[in-house]
């Protein structure tokens, strides 16, 4: 999931929570002075607190215009604690911890300054060329003075270029870096683009249906209109909202949310700080079956079950509404750091709940299809269905008040029928049991031959989960854990008897589809004498494939970087299990240099400090993926291949 940019995240604690989370010292970011961390500029391209792939944006992110090598500065007085580099995250980052115990980040680096970037490279011709690493210091030797040069800004990790400038507590918590004395002309308001409402039973009905309802907002007089809805039955809210600043095209998350129902304010949050073991509850700090299959980001205006963050002022109301027959007015208000605010109207006309019991049939075996039960519309107690499909599912169950009926088709109650049998056209039999997040959960295919263990805390609420298990080909395995609109807090892992003629592991593993990027990801698998393993981090589809094809490498070609460097470049592709870059190795004229691996371009890197092309260039690449196929290349470069990189 790439970055979502639309609506952010909003926490509450502002410096109280803070300065509360640090008793055993006295820190306070705005006792201290930090200076602009780059010459690049004065401009953001993301806000602390926004939408990530699995997180919440820990930092600023500052505009670099798409160019590398801008100087990157140390913001305080400090030491030089930490430094990394790697192919995916922070890229090249450097740690500064401040006297007063707090630190500072500097991540996605070009490189880091001369004496530094030399250490660095020490240690990874000492560990046979090696790319990644990541070693704390905390030396004296590596004192920095604020203004002090200690990087040059790039897109390592993640691109494109920019620079993210992080601040973190003594206890390693990050704050908005807004709090303190830095700033950005602002002078824009936020901008509302829209509403979704989460339907909070199986009986819930908005605008006629059991599914979330979204409805896009339209400005009048500097306000924001969001017209009226029907619904009947408890809701949830959600805004997708985004904030600007002077000059630029970005948008970013808001800093403050306010939501009240007919004059009496009901929710309220702001973003400060927060905990990186609460990091991965965005998930359910936003409306999720949206984000998973949409990338939007609407932040749900209601404390979702299992959600813990300390993150808003009023826990004893989580801001569900479940209000009574008539008409009520909700005003919602987003406001940015500076203070620009924009308000929104939304209408609710609350009807009285009119519940019909579907009659419960058989299925139509002569006309069954297949049925997509990704598609259907699932709640952490049922799940909402079209008529089509329901009428050609085989149901365990003669209770018809499980079974309620809507314009859009029949929500199955989940909750009541635990254990609750399902035979689906095109996915097989399934057994739907519930399992809680205080327990390890243990589900099994129908057969009993096949079982998932969660362990515990696996989900962040209740629900209902089910295996189903088929033979594709003799060495392929489909797995469906239903459904995949469940976000999960920890990995868990599926056990799937091992056909007695399956001989052949070699270079055999789960996979899994990601719709988002159109390429399969590998899932960790494992064989034993009668078991096949997968370690997966999601709900879904798994199917086992086997990967005997090495990576294509092409396109050599001579780079200098902005700090002079030379580099040589060479593209990389593999279409199934990814690149194992800890085995690649490059060489230039029989001189080898470490292989850096950059994913999002798709390429390795040949460095080497100091290195200079010659007229006459020989080089080796010699690249595996992760089930061990190597490709052995060897190309030819003359000086003529130059081009400059910006």
């Amino acid at each position: 999931m790439k970055k979502i940019t639309l609506s952010l995240f909003l926490l509450l604690s502002v410096l109280p929570s803070i300065s509360q989370a640090q008793t055993n010292n006295t820190f306070n970011p705005k006792l201290a002075h930090y200076l602009w961390p780059t010459d690049a500029t004065h401009y953001l391209t993301s806000t602390f607190g926004e939408t990530r792939d699995g997180h919440f944006h820990a930092a600023l992110d500052i505009k670099t215009w798409g160019q590398r090598g801008y100087k990157v500065f140390a913001t305080r007085d400090g030491i030089i604690h930490r430094i990394a580099i790697g192919p995916r995250g922070y890229g090249k980052v450097i740690y500064l911890k401040h006297p007063d115990g707090s630190y500072s980040v500097y991540a996605h680096l070009l490189a880091f300054r001369d004496s530094l970037q030399q250490f660095a490279d020490s240690i990874r011709f000492a560990q046979n060329y090696k790319f990644q690493i990541d070693t704390v210091l905390d030396n004296k030797k590596w004192q920095v003075k604020q203004g002090e040069v200690i990087g040059f800004s790039g897109a390592s990790g993640i691109g494109p270029p920019h620079l993210h400038f992080e601040l973190r507590t003594p206890s390693e918590r990050p704050f908005n870096p807004l709090l303190t004395n830095l700033k950005v002309k602002d002078t824009i308001p936020p901008r509302i683009l829209g509403i979704s409402v989460e339907p909070k039973s199986p009986n819930t009905s908005i605008e006629g249906e059991n599914a979330i309802y979204t409805k896009r907002a339209w400005k009048k007089n500097h306000h924001y209109e969001l017209g009226t809805i029907d619904a009947s039955g408890p809701i949830g809210l959600g805004i997708d909202v985004y904030d600007q600043s002077n000059r630029v095209h970005n948008v970013y998350a808001v800093y403050r949310l306010k939501m009240s129902v007919d004059g009496q304010e009901l929710f309220k949050a702001r973003v400060d700080s927060f905990s990186y073991n609460d990091t991965d509850q965005m998930y359910i700090d936003r409306v999720y079956p949206i984000l998973e299959k949409k990338h939007d980001g609407y932040q749900r205006l209601y404390i979702a079950d299992g959600n813990t963050l300390s993150f808003y002022k009023d826990r004893d109301r989580n801001a569900v509404l479940n209000l009574p027959t008539g008409t009520h007015h909700v005003k919602i208000r987003a406001e940015d750091y500076f203070g620009n605010t924009s308000t929104a109207s939304l209408t609710l006309k609350i009807k009285k709940e009119q519940i019909e019991h579907p009659k419960i049939a058989g299925v139509n075996q002569t006309f069954a299809t297949r049925l997509n039960p990704y598609s259907w519309h699932w709640f952490h107690n049922w799940v909402t269905l079209d008529s089509k499909a329901f009428n050609q599912l085989t149901v365990a169950s003669t209770d018809s008040n499980s079974f309620v009926s809507h314009r859009n088709g029949i929500s199955i109650s989940l909750k009541r029928l635990d254990n609750f049998f399902m035979n689906i056209p095109g996915i097989g039999p399934i057994t739907f049991q519930r399992k809680t997040p205080e327990s390890v959960g243990i589900i099994t295919s129908t057969n009993e031959n096949n079982y998932t263990i969660f362990p515990k805390d696996t989900f962040y609420d209740s629900v209902s989960v089910g295996m189903s298990v088929k033979k594709i080909r003799r060495d392929s395995i489909q797995v469906d854990i239903l459904p995949e609109a469940y976000p999960l807090q920890k990995d868990y892992k599926f056990y799937i008897q091992r056909d007695s003629t399956l001989t052949n592991t070699s270079k055999l593993s789960f996979y899994k589809w990601n719709r988002e990027d159109k390429k399969w990801e590998l899932i960790p698998t494992q064989f034993t004498s009668d078991q096949i393993i997968g370690k997966a981090e999601t709900l879904g589809k798994f199917v086992s494939l086997r990967d005997t094809t090495a990576p294509a490498l092409s396109n050599p070609r001579l780079s200098k970087r902005p700090d002079g460097q030379w580099l040589v470049m060479v593209d990389v592709r593999d279409d199934l299990s990814g690149i194992n870059y800890h085995r690649t190795t490059i060489s230039v004229n029989n001189v080898q240099g470490i292989a850096e691996y950059e994913p999002e371009d798709d390429r390795f890197v040949y460095y080497l400090p100091g290195w200079e092309p010659s007229s006459s260039m020989d080089i080796s690449v010699k690249a595996f993926d992760k089930m061990g196929n190597e490709r052995d290349e060897h190309f030819h470069l003359g000086s003529s291949s130059v081009q400059a990189k910006k």
